[in-house]
Formats: structure tokens, sequence, C-alpha cells
């Protein structure tokens, strides 16, 4: 087990390694993914990699996406928040809009491209369909999965080759790291540990990234400094994320779903370049710029888009609190106002309370 282990870890630094040397994007967590990609399907090996792992590695890029949040940028935030919640609903409209399109023009139910489009965490979506008749769990995983890693690499790929004017490696534009710091360190670590353990408790969706965030960007907020991380912490703990997403990839389901693949992958591709049309309009009269405001609401995750911004020097606490704002009125609002109507759609009634009891 541990030499599985060590062998999945060293072959996915290696394609970090590789990622980096040819300049794509987000290196240390693509290349990890496509690594061990390769592994499963090129080399018939069985992936390893414990989700606790990855779980404490998200905590730790929870913390760096948190150490931006100033009381300035906390202001700036407040004043965009209307510009959140209708790009939000903008993001969350056009995906849904890809999802009714291929239910019109495929054999995939309406209930099932709905759940597969909407751009949520794979888990909830994941949980829905196990509560709304009539959806199909593994076309919506794989319409998910490849959502995600259409933006993942589409997104990144767009910014650093065109549209940002300069482009760091992420190790490279975080603060120094001093040993002098650490009994603050140590104090961010376990306010951040309790704020995890406190968001399972009460059943925080992504509680691994989120609540170091907001823990991390409270403490910023009253006052005290955040430390820098080592760089090598910070591209070990993106290596140990994507690894796990690199495990999440089915390839048999991709080629078995060939219909599902195309229509999903050109519906994410039209879903991003009407966000970045919108956003250049937004960016022409309003107070964001446009690589920020791109990245703050392509339909991706917050660890990509975080990183993305880091990268590219784009306001990371705007990017932060774009990504959460549309996280949140995709679990709290579209979720169950669409499984309500999908409810009312099929005919059934008890599917909305089954959800209920499913989520105690």
């Amino acid at each position: 087990m541990v030499k599985n282990y060590l062998t999945t870890f060293l072959w996915s630094c290696l394609g970090g390694s590789v990622f980096y040397l040819i300049h794509m994007p987000l290196p240390w967590t693509l290349g990890p993914l496509a690594a061990v990609v390769v592994l499963k399907v090129g080399f018939h090996k069985t992936v390893r990699w414990p989700v606790g792992i990855r779980n404490n590695a998200m905590i730790v890029l929870g913390y760096v996406m948190g150490s931006p949040f100033t009381p300035q940028t906390g202001y700036q935030i407040l004043h965009q928040l209307p510009l959140m919640v209708f790009m939000t609903l903008i993001s969350v409209g056009l995906c849904l809009s890809g999802g009714y399109v291929i239910y019109r023009f495929t054999d995939i139910g309406l209930a099932t491209s709905l759940l597969g489009s909407l751009p949520g965490g794979l888990s909830q979506m994941a949980i829905a369909c196990e509560e709304i008749e009539g959806t199909d769990p593994a076309a919506v995983t794989l319409m998910q999965t490849l959502r995600v890693l259409a933006v993942v690499f589409i997104v990144p790929f767009l910014v650093l080759h065109g549209l940002a004017d300069k482009v760091d490696p992420v190790s490279k534009t975080m603060a120094q790291f001093s040993l002098t710091e650490l009994p603050v360190l140590a104090l961010f670590a376990v306010i951040v540990i309790g704020a995890v353990f406190l968001a399972k408790r009460i059943k925080m969706s992504n509680p691994y990234l989120l609540a170091p965030v907001v823990a991390t960007a409270v403490l910023v907020l009253s006052g005290v400094h955040a430390p820098a991380l080592p760089p090598a912490v910070i591209s070990i703990a993106q290596i140990c994320v994507g690894i796990r997403m690199g495990m999440a990839i089915n390839v048999q389901s991709l080629a078995e779903q060939k219909k599902a693949f195309v229509a999903s992958f050109l519906s994410v591709v039209l879903v991003i370049a009407a966000i970045l049309s919108i956003d250049y309009v937004i960016s022409r009269y309003g107070a964001i710029d446009f690589v920020t405001a791109f990245i703050s609401t392509a339909p991706g995750g917050i660890t990509e888009m975080g990183l993305t911004a880091m990268m590219v020097h784009a306001d990371l606490s705007a990017v932060v609190a774009f990504q959460i704002c549309r996280l949140m009125f995709v679990l709290m609002v579209a979720l169950p106002l669409i499984k309500w109507w999908l409810c009312r759609f099929n005919g059934v009634t008890s599917c909305c309370s089954e959800y209920t009891d499913s989520s105690k």
C-alpha cells in the first residue's frame, strides 16, 4: 500500500515537472492529473491515494486563498456584491440553458441534463441524483467531470496565453516564508483546523476548502497578518489535489457515452465563450479588470480558479468571493428550486421530502 502511494506521488511529481517545463497552466495540479490518467490507462496500474491527504492539501490551499482578504479588499467585495449576484445568475443561467439544449438534441433526460450542467460540486450533484426520479448518475458524473476538466484546462490556457500581461508560477507570487512567523502560523493552523471541524459538524459544503478560506479571511480582516507558506508546501498541496482529480476520471465511461461527451463539451465551450464576451463588456464599463472578471465567473472550481488568479496576478480575493457566491447560490437556491421543479415536472411529490431526510 505504501509502495503504491509512493509510486503515485513520484509519478505525479514527474507529470507536474513536465507540465512546468513546457509552460502548461497549473502545472502542479494538471500535471499530476494527467500523470494519474496515464498511469491508470497506459500502464493499467491501480492508483490509490488517501482522501485524507487530499483534504489536508485543500486546507493548505484554503489558507492561501483566504490570506489576501484585507479590509480594503473586503470593502471592494461589498461594493461589488450586486455585480457578484448578477454574474452568478448569468453563469448559472447559461449552464442550465446548455443543459436544456443537451436535453433537446440528445436522448439524455431533462433531469440528468440539468444536474449534469449545473455548476456545483460533483458530490452534491451525485447526491441529488439519488433523490430525483429519472436521473442517470453515471451520465451526471460524466458531465460534471467533463465540465470541471474543460474549464480547468481551457480557462487557464486562455488566461495564460493571451489575456494576461504578466504570468508567474504560483510559488513566485507568494511572499517569502520566514521562520520568525512560525508562532503566528501555528495560531492560524489551530483556528483553521477548528473551523474545519465546525464546518463538518454543520455539514458545510466543501468544508476542507471553504472553512479555511473563511477562517483565514476573518483573522486577516481583524488585523492579524497571515504568514506566507514555503513554496514547496503549496506545490505539494496542489499535487495531492491533482492526484485525486485524476483518480475521479473514468476514461471507459467517456468512451461509452460519446454522445453525452460531445454534447457536454460543446455546451461548456459555448458557455465559456458567452461568459468571456459578457465579462469583456462588464470590464469596459465596470470597476473590475477583464482577467479577474473572467476567472471569477468561469464555472470551474474555487481551487483551480484561485490558483489561476495567483499565477496571473489577478485579484485573488475577488475571484474567491465570486466563486463562493456562485457555489452558495447553487447549493442553497438553484439546486433546491431545480429539484422542486423536477419533482413537479415528473409528477412526483415525495422526492422533495426525501431530500430533507437524506441530508440529516
